[in-house]
């Protein structure tokens, strides 16, 4: 192909081939699809772990070893103790650090949420109650509604005990249909996203054919 070079022609005969190998999956599951999902998982894992030998085990272990292995010496014990989940005999050895990745990861988590997520929707909630406007009252209605979609432990009863638990599943319905629009617009904005990667690998597709076509 003397329009193109042969490496950059090999490499759209390639991604168009795996992205055509992809699309069969709509006729079912068959050896095309999966000889390609293999290709990808074996190349994904292949570079991953090029990345963890370089950046991590060369690049930081490595080097902070002969800088300051007192830094190193808790992670380097937890990573070795983490092989000994890939052995079922010796699997237990490995629970110290699996216990300690769950709960740094919650703990994480936990904190995040709390000052990412739900310190942050009180304060907005607070100002939007502060400036009487429809967004505001939309705001403070949809947090607090929500809020009560989660409480379920109000009681059928007379008395105080019943006008709490009616208000609490009348605020909750309503909290419900906030989160049906949340999730709806969460939805479709995934969709969009696929809808999108899908028409980039499409125009690939055509791009790969006009050069191949052009080089020919």
């Amino acid at each position: 192909m003397p329009g193109i070079p042969n490496i950059e022609a090999v490499g759209i005969v390639i991604g168009a081939g795996l992205t055509l190998a992809i699309f069969s999956y709509i006729l079912g599951d068959n050896p095309l699809y999966r000889a390609a999902l293999h290709l990808f998982v074996g190349a994904l894992v292949g570079y991953s772990f090029g990345i963890l030998f370089r950046d991590v085990l060369v690049g930081m272990v490595w080097n902070q070893l002969q800088d300051n292995p007192i830094t190193v010496v808790v992670p380097l014990v937890l990573g070795i103790l983490l092989l000994f989940k890939g052995f079922p005999k010796q699997a237990y050895i490995g629970n110290f650090s699996v216990a300690f990745l769950i709960g740094v990861g919650t703990a994480v988590a936990l904190g995040g949420a709390l000052l990412g997520t739900l310190v942050p929707q009180i304060g907005a909630t607070g100002r939007a109650l502060g400036s009487i406007s429809l967004d505001g009252l939309l705001i403070f209605v949809g947090t607090a509604c929500t809020w009560m979609a989660f409480y379920f432990t109000a009681r059928r009863g007379p008395g105080l005990a019943g006008v709490w638990g009616q208000l609490v599943r009348i605020t909750g319905g309503i909290g419900r249909v906030f989160l049906v629009f949340a999730f709806g617009i969460a939805f479709a904005g995934a969709l969009t996203a696929s809808l999108s990667v899908f028409i980039g690998r499409i125009q690939y597709l055509i791009d790969a054919y006009w050069k191949v076509l052009a080089g020919g």
